[in-house]
């Protein structure tokens, strides 16, 4: 993959750190939403998967270091989270143009899934 696919991949993961950290509640975050593996608060936090995703991919971490193949599995884990996000009117997403089912159709021309 060229470095200007790799830049479209980089580019897509700024929507779902938007909305991951839209819905994040931090207020009661030791931590201030930075994922601590050896902290049972954390292990056991509601939002333990939002963290982690954050933690690898916000804007400090060095995207273009990762392999295209982990910015992929990276998108499909944020494909996962804003499709589960949806509410059920979502379901003829063909038709919908929120800006949820734009991202995810976008990902998914790019991704070819």
């Amino acid at each position: 993959m060229s470095q200007l696919d790799k830049a479209l991949l980089i580019e897509l993961f700024e929507y779902p750190r938007k909305r991951i950290i839209q819905s994040m509640e931090l207020r009661q975050c030791p931590h201030a939403g930075f994922f601590n593996k050896a902290d049972e608060e954390c292990i056991y936090c509601h939002q333990g998967m939002e963290c982690v995703w954050m933690n690898h991919n916000d804007e400090l971490v060095d995207l273009q270091e990762k392999s295209v193949d982990d910015l992929k599995q990276q998108l499909l884990i944020a494909v996962d989270y804003i499709d589960s996000n949806l509410s059920p009117h979502h379901l003829s997403r063909r038709q919908c143009q929120c800006e949820n089912c734009v991202w995810l159709k976008k990902v998914q021309a790019t991704l070819g899934i």
